[in-house]
């Protein structure tokens, strides 16, 4: 059932003035003692990260402790995620919380079900799956020690789901691994008896029952959490800036279906690749994973107030080279990709520029430097629109004509993208006339890198064509909810269809989901979903 609303601004106004405290532990497991337990990638990076979060949406409240216990190799040597110093930071907090304030624990890692007692526990890094009753800690003694605190207000958040290494290809010999039993059905029990017992206490669980937690390399976080530190950074702010518990939930609960749901269109597109390759060895769809809330009727419970700075969570850059004249569509599809795509645009010619510099204009964008020189961190995303025409030199040498004289080679621009050191890649070809972009598209793929090309060839007598297209699938688009390249492919091949104008296109989606308009949330405009 949903919390109950209430009117007010007392507990944000309690924890603001120092009345009440926010007591924190974040607990977060990488690696285990026991070969038996697989070790995870993130936890450790969750731990942190929420950590820094709640630091930073907490920065009003005067009274807070924030104990973090987890074994990132950078961790302090007191912040061990063993059962001894995570059970002696529980009982420091509930010796010590007054009834007043908040009390929050998260936890990241196995989640294990004892078969002959049927109790579950949370497995520490010194947990020994034979010995889960010396070794383990067991969630009803977490929760029993919650249950002594004189603190009204209490959250549980678990990412106890792990999916520990699960291959997502069929075909692979790793298609059924040996995983753990999924504890969740118990731990959902658990909670809501716990829930019954109290009506400030609030729990998160990363996934329902049957589902498991992912992670994803290119989030450097389980989905989950990634998420929570997202809406404890801003997203989940209601228009006063109150970052509440409820409204938070709902934000992750939101962008995990989301996030999956892209991922999965990306993976659609990528085996229907394969498949007109030939290839049999295909890439399985992640089963879905929907965070679930146990609560009974809780009023308003503050978590943080939004940062006054934004973080800007998609560092983008495109560059638009408009090599054909009297192109207005262009410049209308840039500034589409400028506002709701959060790109910084770059047009090419502007003031004082010459057509023979467009070259490294575009290694700039690529953000191939001087090979001595450091790979740059600060953009992952760089999406290039290229209009010209397309000619074959005697020679055999396949070039993009722009205008004075200019040229860029085929093979240099593949060697360009190559070079790049940026995560993801966007190229959009528009070359009216053109009779060659299969070759195009085929010649500049890379396999390494995340990378959406498309191209496409208006009719002569309709050279705006292709660019009309593609700034009206955008346009069409909810800004707010985004769109992954996936989705746009799907989009313009569907706009094309009948029509003269072939879509050519490729995707690799090693560096995750690629998004050309990478939606928003901000604030409750999306809570009604609920």
């Amino acid at each position: 059932m949903s919390p109950v609303s209430v009117n007010t601004s007392r507990s944000t106004r309690a924890l603001e003035s120092g009345e009440a405290k926010l007591w924190v532990v974040l607990v977060g497991v990488n690696h285990y003692a026991d070969s038996q337990l697989s070790n995870l990638a993130y936890p450790a990076l969750d731990c942190q990260g929420l950590g820094d979060a709640l630091a930073t949406a907490t920065e009003a409240f005067p009274q807070k402790s924030i104990v973090l216990h987890h074994d990132h190799p950078q961790a302090p040597s007191n912040s061990s995620p063993d059962l001894a110093s995570v059970r002696t930071s529980l009982q420091q907090i509930i010796n010590q919380a007054k009834p007043q304030d908040t009390i929050l624990v998260y936890f990241s890692g196995h989640g294990v079900v004892d078969q002959p007692t049927q109790q579950t526990f949370l497995c520490l890094a010194n947990t020994r799956k034979e010995q889960l009753l010396q070794t383990g800690l067991p969630v009803q003694e977490l929760l029993a020690t919650l249950a002594d605190s004189a603190a009204h207000q209490q959250l549980v958040w678990l990412d106890a789901c792990h999916s520990g290494g699960m291959s997502m290809q069929l075909g692979s010999k790793d298609e059924t691994p040996e995983i753990l039993p999924n504890p969740t059905p118990q731990l959902m029990a658990l909670l809501r008896q716990r829930a019954a017992q109290s009506k400030g206490f609030y729990a998160l669980l990363s996934c329902d029952q049957n589902q498991q937690s992912w992670e994803f390399p290119e989030l450097e976080h389980g989905v989950f959490t990634y998420y929570l530190i997202q809406g404890l950074l801003g997203e989940a702010a209601d228009d006063d800036g109150v970052i509440e518990a409820d409204a938070l939930y709902k934000y992750v609960y939101y962008q995990t279906l989301r996030y999956i749901d892209k991922v999965n269109q990306q993976l659609r597109l990528i085996n229907q690749q394969k498949r007109g390759r030939g290839e049999t060895q295909l890439d399985a769809e992640y089963p879905q994973q929907t965070p679930k809330r146990i609560v009974e009727g809780v009023g308003e419970l503050v978590l943080g107030l939004q940062p006054e700075l934004p973080v800007h969570a998609y560092p983008r850059q495109a560059l638009m080279v408009a090599g054909l004249a009297d192109n207005p569509t262009a410049l209308a599809l840039g500034k589409v990709l400028r506002g709701a795509g959060a790109f910084e645009l770059t047009y090419f010619p502007q003031s004082e520029q010459t057509w023979p510099e467009v070259r490294e204009t575009i290694q700039a964008c690529l953000q191939v430097a001087d090979p001595t020189q450091p790979a740059p961190t600060t953009v992952t995303t760089a999406l290039l629109y290229l209009r010209g025409k397309t000619e074959l030199t005697e020679t055999g040498e396949a070039n993009l004509v722009l205008p004075e004289g200019v040229a860029i080679s085929r093979s240099w621009l593949r060697q360009m993208l190559r070079r790049s050191p940026l995560a993801q890649q966007v190229v959009v070809l528009d070359c009216p006339g053109a009779t060659d972009l299969p070759d195009w598209v085929e010649d500049l793929q890379t396999h390494y890198q995340g990378q959406c090309l498309l191209a496409a060839a208006a009719p002569a007598d309709q050279p705006e064509q292709f660019a009309e297209i593609l700034h009206e699938t955008l346009t069409q688009a909810n800004a707010q909810e985004g769109m992954p390249v996936a989705s746009w492919i799907a989009r313009l091949q569907t706009q094309l269809a009948g029509s003269e104008m072939q879509l050519h296109t490729w995707l690799s989606g090693v560096q995750g989901v690629i998004e050309v308009l990478p939606g928003g949330m901000g604030g409750s405009q999306y809570y009604s979903r609920f």
